[in-house]
């Protein structure tokens, strides 16, 4: 209770002072203007990198965050999607070491929260999820991210109920003969080190755009100086080739390779082998006419493979498993009316997982062996949608709305195996308004989401077999807003939805349907406090009921804030921020989701972060900073139990701790 009183007491003096951190914007825009394309969707976008560090992200549009990850941001974020995605107000990571966390968005994880990766759908493989899809996104190397909160879009593919997250890059092209690029180098405690380098160049008929990223870590300690597994290494690269016939045409033919390692602590396995191969092909051309504006057609191949064992520990258990997803899509934005746009099109997705084993109990169970193996099929998915969504300016605002159809085919290939069919609709409405410096908005969306391949692998409720029977899972949810932009910025959402056929897991690996409700949301401002001082504050809040058995929904994050102070001069800039996050004693011990399942009430904790940064020039900037200065022991409320943490020398330990004080230095030129 005290911890409780303290945060909010924290926050309502924020508050009432008008606290709030100047969020570095995104980057200072320094486009390129000779070298761009000018068009809506494919503009060169040749950014400078700010010096100041960002410590937090609001909503500037009605459901929608933006923000630049190539920006240094407190905390300092791991190798993957979900070490960036914590940084966004409603976003609670479960952690199992240093890398592969697992992203939860209002208390909603999982396939809830649709991942999208430059327009595909890159899904994990692993049936422990050891690599969730964004395990295969290295932040920095995108050049925006895009989160739409709630079921607010029906655009991009299957509808995440909880909010779809895009990680995009920037198709570009130029009018005369250019290069530019980027190289960055960060190095922090516990032996984390990261290497990117950017390339771009072309002329007015074609480019290429190079990237190349490695990040690696050893075991890092928490606050008592107990070592947690979690060692990982990872690299990346990425060759896309442009053709730009014309400035309203680009096509472009992309190739990605990502491989890597990892060791957790909440399990014995280790991911010895995490990679994924595709490739992509993107048209997109502007027409400019009365009609019809433009097209984007888009497909792309990837495939997954993974092998998680325990041959380094003699054991000869290891398991290799792989998907392949083949999808595209056709879109096409219309103008009808001078009042009224349409955005509309289809797309497709199939994708099909597949795996092999050795066990110990095997005459032949080794590396080798298991290689050697034939790989067996396990699930299969293919669906195809349609969908439409309008802007219609009506009554001094916009309505916004959207709707879309999903047919699904599944097919089991182990224990009952089976086929089944599903029609799913998809659908929103939201008025927003602007008076002045206020935005106002208001929707109601609905979203249907099939079982997924972790959910129908678990038993089954009713009966022997997998839980290939589980209803879709459909929520209803309304989303309101405010947001006032003038000198003080301040950001308000607030969400209400019923969760019909909730699919939930509990602590004996059944997954079965029930009702839920879940409401919370979050709140941002902005304040200057003079010329060159800042501060900012973030509230988030999440609350999830079971309805059919009349207790708190599992894996729900508790109560959290933050409060930054920045102080920025010339070339010059420092801050602080301090993070405070409740106890959480609303819990349903072993109920989850596929990401985990509730252990214990958490207790509240406070962490205070201090970072600095110096631009000499537009080209070379240095940033550098300390987390968790004070050296605290904690676990957030999501995380995993410690049941695979046995490096020598450590403690036995209930959960996965965080890291404790944790030192970064990053050094960025541009050129």
């Amino acid at each position: 209770m005290k911890k409780i009183l303290t945060l909010s007491f924290a926050i309502s003096a924020a508050l009432s002072n008008s606290a709030f951190a100047e969020e570095a914007e995104l980057l200072e825009q320094d486009q390129k203007a000779k070298n761009a394309i000018a068009s809506k969707h494919h503009i060169a976008k040749t950014e400078d990198i700010e010096h100041i560090v960002v410590t937090g992200e609001y909503m500037q549009q009605p459901t929608t965050v933006s923000t630049n990850p190539k920006q240094p941001r407190l905390p300092l974020p791991a190798y993957d999607g979900a070490g960036y995605l914590k940084t966004i107000a409603g976003f609670s990571i479960g952690r199992k070491g240093g890398a592969g966390g697992e992203p939860s968005l209002r208390g909603l994880g999982g396939s809830r929260i649709n991942i999208i990766d430059d327009g595909q759908h890159t899904y994990g493989t692993c049936g422990g999820r050891m690599d969730p899809p964004t395990a295969y996104v290295y932040p920095e190397s995108y050049d925006s991210i895009e989160v739409i909160k709630g079921p607010q879009t029906v655009k991009y593919g299957p509808v995440g109920s909880a909010g779809t997250v895009l990680f995009e890059k920037d198709h570009i092209g130029f009018t005369e003969p250019t290069t530019e690029g980027r190289v960055s180098v960060t190095g922090a405690s516990f032996a984390r080190e990261d290497y990117l380098a950017e390339f771009r160049g072309g002329n007015k008929t074609g480019y290429v755009d190079f990237e190349l990223n490695r990040s690696q870590s050893d075991h890092y300690k928490d606050g008592s100086g107990n070592k947690i597994q979690s060692k990982y290494d990872r690299s990346n690269s990425k060759i896309a080739l442009g053709w730009t016939p014309s400035e309203d045409t680009v096509a472009e033919l992309s190739y990605a390779h990502s491989d890597g390692s990892a060791e957790y602590a909440d399990r014995a396995n280790k991911g010895r082998v995490i990679e994924n191969k595709g490739t992509n092909l993107l048209i997109q051309h502007d027409f400019n006419g009365k009609t019809l504006d433009s097209i984007e057609f888009q497909v792309y191949a990837n495939r997954t493979n993974h092998i998680m064992d325990q041959f380094d520990k003699g054991k000869g258990l290891g398991i290799n498993v792989r998907r392949a997803t083949q999808g595209g899509h056709a879109w096409f934005d219309l103008s009808l009316a001078e009042n009224f746009s349409l955005v509309t099109g289809v797309d497709f997705m199939l994708s099909k997982h597949e795996g092999r084993v050795v066990r110990p109990s095997d005459e032949k169970n080794s590396l080798d062996d298991l290689l050697q193996k034939p790989f067996n099929d396990n699930a299969k998915y293919d669906t195809y949608g349609i969908f439409a969504e309008s802007n219609y300016e009506l009554a001094g605002g916009n309505l916004v709305s959207g709707v879309r159809l999903d047919r699904w085919k599944t097919e089991l290939f182990v224990a009952q195996k089976g086929k089944r069919t599903d029609n799913l609709f998809s659908g929103f409405t939201r008025y927003e308004i602007v008076k002045g410096d206020h935005q106002y908005y208001a929707g109601v969306g609905h979203s249907n989401r099939i079982p997924d391949y972790w959910e129908i692998m678990k038993k089954n409720h009713n009966g022997p077999g997998k839980a290939f029977d589980l209803e879709s899972e459909k929520t209803t949810q309304l989303d309101i807003g405010w947001i006032y932009d003038d000198e003080m910025t301040i950001s308000t959402s607030l969400y209400f939805g019923k969760v019909d056929d909730y699919i939930a897991i509990d602590d004996k690996w059944t997954a079965r349907n029930l009702d839920a409700t879940i409401f919370g949301g979050e709140i941002g401002v902005k304040s200057p406090i003079t010329e060159h001082i800042s501060t900012q504050v973030t509230v988030s809040y999440s609350h999830g009921q079971n309805d059919t058995d009349d207790k708190p929904l599992g894996q729900v994050s508790p109560l959290e804030g933050k409060i930054a102070l920045d102080y920025s001069k010339d070339e010059w800039s420092f801050g602080l921020l301090w993070r405070l996050v409740a106890a959480q004693n609303r819990v349903a011990i072993g109920d989850g989701n596929i990401s985990g399942r509730d252990l214990a009430k958490s207790k509240g904790f406070g962490t205070l972060a201090i970072f600095g940064g110096w631009k000499a020039n537009d080209a070379f900037s240095l940033n550098f900073g300390v987390e968790n200065l004070l050296d605290k022991t904690y676990a957030e409320h999501i995380s995993r139990p410690a049941a695979g943490n046995d490096i020598p020398g450590s403690e036995p330990l209930f959960q996965v701790n965080e890291p404790g004080l944790n030192a970064w230095v990053k050094l960025n030129y541009s050129f």
